[in-house]
């Protein structure tokens, strides 16, 4: 089923490929999402919970440069180069106060952009955030990764392994020392917008008191731990992963966090 419209955001050198769900919602009601993924990752495993943000609004789910189907940069970007990238997308196309989703290294390039223009956005959400300074290492993280697969529903592990062979290790590795070098959890005292952190409650990559610390420094923000779920959150549970953003955004009724949908 295509329910999304594939477009191309170029900005200078690189070029962003975006899948769009959903419209805008008459007399100014309903928000736009911008839904950020992680390492080697791309738009495809945010299918599940755009399709049900989509009621709600305009739903634009990016793939970073070099990621998914966009080609990749001519030198490395770090986080703030990511961020400054989406920035320019929400500029260029007109979206005012977005909620900015971010998975794992998602997160960090979706609080970096807020840092860097705070009047960006409202709302924030970190789904599964990285890195638990715990495991700082490429090999501590790939570990974990390896737990993870044990507990993700059969599919996503398939559409993430096929976006990570997409990649390739070039690219891959290019991309690495930026997502471990940046340090969210001193960043993220920085953030003045309300924050939502969102992880499994089977997430071997966010552990429980990674998250924790990362809530505590945070001013006023709020955790959801869905039962069951793993890293790959919003896909393993869309609806409940919605449900939770809708409420922080104040668009809709608050939801439940239920069991994973397979």
């Amino acid at each position: 089923m295509i329910d999304f419209i594939l477009r191309r955001f170029d900005h200078g050198e690189l070029t962003m490929l975006v899948r769009q769900y959903g419209r805008m919602l008459p007399d100014g009601q309903g928000r736009a999402f911008v839904l950020v993924h992680g390492i080697g990752a791309s738009s495809r495993y945010f299918a599940r919970l755009s399709r049900r943000l989509a009621p709600h609004g305009i739903v634009y789910a990016v793939d970073l440069p070099g990621f998914g189907a966009s080609p990749s940069p001519s030198a490395p970007l770090d986080i703030p180069d990511f961020a400054a990238l989406l920035r320019a997308f929400a500029e260029a196309w007109g979206i005012i106060d977005p909620v900015l989703v971010g998975h794992s290294m998602g997160t960090q390039v979706v609080a970096e952009a807020t840092l860097q223009d705070p009047s960006l956005s409202s709302s924030l959400v970190l789904i599964a955030p990285v890195v638990d300074p715990a495991a700082p290492t490429g090999l501590g993280q790939a570990l974990r990764l390896v737990r993870d697969v044990f507990t993700e529903p059969p599919s996503a592990n398939w559409i993430v392994a096929v976006d990570y062979l997409r990649c390739g290790p070039r690219r891959y590795f290019s991309a690495l020392p930026a997502m471990l070098s940046y340090r969210l959890e001193e960043r993220v005292r920085l953030l003045t917008a309300p924050t939502l952190v969102i992880r499994g409650s089977q997430d071997p990559v966010t552990p429980a008191d990674w998250a924790a610390r990362l809530v505590a420094a945070i001013p006023g923000a709020r955790r959801l731990d869905v039962p069951g779920a793993s890293h790959v959150v919003q896909y393993a549970a869309p609806q409940a992963v919605a449900a939770a953003i809708v409420s922080h955004a104040r668009i809709g009724v608050p939801g439940t966090a239920s069991e994973p949908e397979q």
